[in-house]
């Protein structure tokens, strides 16, 4: 066996690894994303999903065979009413294959997959073989794709992308909306090499280029493997070379991953301590974690030799060996010893995650808990403190804020730390991140955390996904005149609420305003049992149900990284709203005195809250709404909530009037 084949042997096992890793998570979105997926691409057929009627429509992946790839039963699984594989019709396929390589990028099949992980596809193609049109149809296609993964509870994103744009490191829009592209390039092609599993079609020539080489010497490297016959040139594709990463990408790349710490803490945390890594070095260019993990796949004789065969290919995971370096960095500091326990801290949350939907899935003799646990032991991963961790679910709400405002000071701190290593580079370094995309996550950022008057905060918590409670008391009182609402954590009643004073959320004078709070923060989500105290208001908990319901229906939860870069270039827009009208079911008074509370959403992701108590007031605002906005119930992004009282009809006639 040559020298060569070998090194594409042991990628070949690993990538085999990856995948197992994938499907012990969940055996369904394994099969799906590693399976369906690279199938639906590889075919157009009408009763397929991603059909695109134009024979033009560029489609199949080199080297892929379907039958292998997608037995009949588990195609009869996902498509069981397609007539795709019956012998009297023409066969999807096509002989023209114009994917070379479909490779995820991210967290699939490593310890930072979650339920809620979406997965990115990087889909290397030329676009000198399909053209401007066909690009245009291999987008349609994809977008099909998407559709129907989400339909099956799975966010996927294609990324068409140039096989010679990467290979210069020249990122197009493809790239762009999901990814700031003009902030990340050499970044973005090292996150590719060091977390991509290899879905279908080529392998990556980079596994086989040796560390440490020059551009020149990258070139000439390649240009012998191919005049000396070593390797099949048809088999692989060649996305280039990273020599370095160049300090002027690493200020963008900041400002990103704050952005990306919005939705994902955890992970962003861990990314972004690796960003004061590299820039803590002294070299102007930095190392690259992608060779780190190249050396332990395909390059072990260029490791230090105290390391070599200390590490199994079932062990190589790119999260945990990229927070194992960043620990150890921490802990060599002593002013550090906090942040390496944070990296330690979020790292073994993020590795919870995952596992949740694993509990009864067993990893040799061991559960895959106790798997993970042994190892982040043996590589000093393990927070002291992690019996604490493994009750993260139980945690009360105070606890959650306290962690959640710990991760968001870390973020703060080190932006504010390398936003000042970087000014002390001097002019010369350069900024690779354009004024556009500057603008793009600087709004994101005012977003978040800038107060405005009668906007509903964020609160900083750990994540808004993972903030969601399974029971919320609602609990009213009244002082000095004033009705208090509060919202406890768990199932409560009358009594037991005075010996849980630390289980309280929030206290508000309004209850619409607690709601709303409440939603917007994810701590209140459709899968949430409300409950209520005995109160002397004629609301009752049917109302309070009714009017989450109607929330939760009218404002999907907000995840900032998707909301749409062109949005936040323009002036800030109502996007949807919701009329609440005389929540209280106080008598109406003629058309003088009707209560009502207004409930917008921004197109910056903004949400504001604003009470009115006059008809006369109400139906201004509607008004505003609708010649300002486009917001109004004819254009379907207008909602109003009436509960049920004797004057529903009544108040009804007086809001259409």
């Amino acid at each position: 066996m040559s020298a060569f084949q070998e090194k594409i042997d042991n990628y070949r096992r690993y990538n085999e690894e990856r995948k197992a890793k994938a499907a012990l998570f969940n055996a369904h979105h394994s099969n799906l994303l590693l399976k369906a997926v690279p199938y639906l691409l590889h075919c157009n057929y009408p009763d397929l999903p991603g059909y695109v009627d134009n024979p033009q429509c560029p489609h199949g992946i080199h080297g892929f065979l379907p039958e292998e790839e997608m037995p009949y039963e588990l195609f009869r699984r996902y498509f069981p009413n397609s007539t795709a594989l019956r012998i009297d019709t023409p066969p999807p396929f096509s002989e023209k294959r114009c994917i070379h390589s479909l490779k995820t990028i991210g967290s699939i099949g490593t310890i930072a997959q979650s339920e809620i992980s979406d997965c990115d596809y990087w889909v290397s193609i030329r676009k000198e073989e399909i053209g401007e049109k066909g690009l245009a149809l291999l987008q349609q296609k994809c977008k099909g794709i998407e559709e129907w993964a989400l339909k099956r509870g799975i966010e996927a994103h294609f990324f068409p992308m140039d096989i010679d744009q990467t290979r210069e490191n020249s990122f197009t829009a493809e790239a762009d909306e999901e990814s700031a592209g003009s902030a990340l390039k050499a970044l973005l092609k090292d996150e590719l090499f060091r977390t991509h599993i290899l879905v279908a079609g080529k392998m990556l020539l980079w596994w086989l280029i040796p560390p440490g080489l020059t551009e020149g010497e990258y070139r000439i490297f390649v240009k012998n493997l191919i005049t000396h016959q070593k390797i099949n040139p048809d088999e692989f594709i060649d996305l280039g070379y990273l020599s370095d990463i160049p300090k002027s990408e690493i200020f963008g790349a900041c400002l990103w991953q704050m952005n990306k710490a919005l939705d994902s803490p955890f992970k962003s945390v861990i990314k972004f301590a690796y960003l004061e890594l590299l820039l803590r070095r002294e070299s102007k260019t930095l190392p690259l974690f992608s060779d780190r993990v190249k050396c332990l796949i395909t390059y072990p004789e260029k490791l230090p030799e105290q390391e070599r065969g200390k590490i199994e290919l079932i062990e190589v995971d790119p999260y945990i060996l990229l927070a194992r370096e960043i620990v150890a960095f921490y802990q060599g500091e002593k002013t550090e010893q906090k942040r390496a326990a944070l990296i330690q801290e979020c790292l073994f949350l993020k590795a919870l995650e995952g596992m949740e939907s694993q509990k009864n899935t067993k990893f040799g003799e061991r559960s895959h808990l106790q798997a993970t646990m042994a190892m982040m032991r043996s590589w000093n991963l393990l927070p002291e403190n992690y019996a604490h961790f493994l009750r993260f679910r139980d945690w009360k709400y105070k606890e959650l804020l306290a962690f959640g405002g710990k991760v968001h000071e870390y973020l703060i701190e080190t932006y504010k730390r390398l936003r000042w290593i970087f000014k002390s580079f001097g002019v010369e370094t350069g900024l690779t991140i354009t004024e556009r995309d500057i603008s793009i996550l600087g709004r994101k950022l005012f977003t978040f955390y800038e107060q405005k008057e009668n906007k509903i905060d964020y609160i900083r918590s750990v994540s808004r996904d993972l903030m969601a409670q399974n029971h919320i008391t609602i609990h009213i009182t009244k002082y000095e005149g004033i009705f208090y609402y509060y919202a406890f954590q768990g199932e409560l009643d009358q009594e037991s609420v005075k010996q849980n004073v630390d289980a309280v959320i929030k206290r508000e004078d309004n209850l619409v305003r607690l709601i709303v709070w409440l939603l917007v923060n994810g701590i209140l989500s459709e899968k949430t049992n409300l409950h209520l105290t005995k109160n002397f208001l004629p609301i009752d908990l049917v109302d309070i149900q009714q009017l989450t319901e109607t929330l939760v229906k009218t404002f999907p939860i907000i995840h900032f990284s998707k909301i749409p870069p062109a949005s936040l270039l323009k002036r800030e827009t109502v996007i949807r709203a919701l009329v609440i009208v005389n929540f209280e079911k106080e008598p109406v008074k003629g058309s003088k005195t009707l209560k009502s509370t207004v409930v917008t959403e921004s197109s910056y992701g903004e949400y504001f809250i604003q009470s009115y108590t006059t008809l006369t007031q109400l139906k201004n605002v509607m008004r505003q709404l609708l010649t300002q906005h486009y917001v109004s119930r004819w254009n379907k992004n207008l909602e109003i909530f009436i509960p049920a009282q004797d004057e529903q009809s009544h108040i009804k006639t007086l809001i259409e009037g």
